[in-house]
């Protein structure tokens, strides 16, 4: 049985980037016009709520210990301690390139839950060899979506 260490694959990054530069508009546009709108004020308050729950979000997924047991010769997968069994998999989503992230989509659900969603801190790509190992073994369908790198089909 193999281990390989996890991350979450976030965009909280990007949100955060994004709240901040929207709170710099806003506080200039009150510098330059001298004059206080109420407006202005709850949207800063609603800016600062999204940028600490995304701070939040990314302090979780960052900071928990997490990992994917893969055995090859098996029908099941242990993601974060929760085992799935291979039927019980409709397709494996994989998007990216180096740092591809894999989202395990189950039978009866619209898309990969969040909890099924990662991406392998291993940067030699051997969990991604590994598991796209088991998916073909095990029948199960691989959606690449993105430029894919060729680790990922080695």
């Amino acid at each position: 049985m193999m281990n390989y260490q996890i991350k979450y694959a976030t965009r909280m990054k990007e949100i955060i980037v994004l709240s901040f530069l929207l709170s710099v508009i806003m506080f200039q546009i009150g510098v330059w016009t001298q004059q206080s709108y109420p407006v202005l004020f709850y949207a800063q308050v609603a800016v600062n709520i999204v940028l600490v729950t995304a701070l939040a979000i990314e302090a979780y997924a960052r900071f928990g210990k997490r990992g994917v047991q893969i055995q090859s010769d098996s029908n099941m997968i242990v993601i974060n301690g929760e085992t799935i069994r291979a039927d019980e998999i409709e397709v494996i989503r994989v998007s990216g390139c180096r740092s591809a992230a894999f989202g395990f989509k189950l039978k009866g659900k619209k898309r990969p839950a969040m909890r099924y969603t990662f991406k392998f801190l291993d940067s030699r790509c051997e969990g991604v060899r590994e598991i796209m190992r088991w998916a073909e073994l095990n029948n199960i369908e691989v959606y690449k979506m993105g430029p894919q790198s060729p680790l990922i089909e080695a």
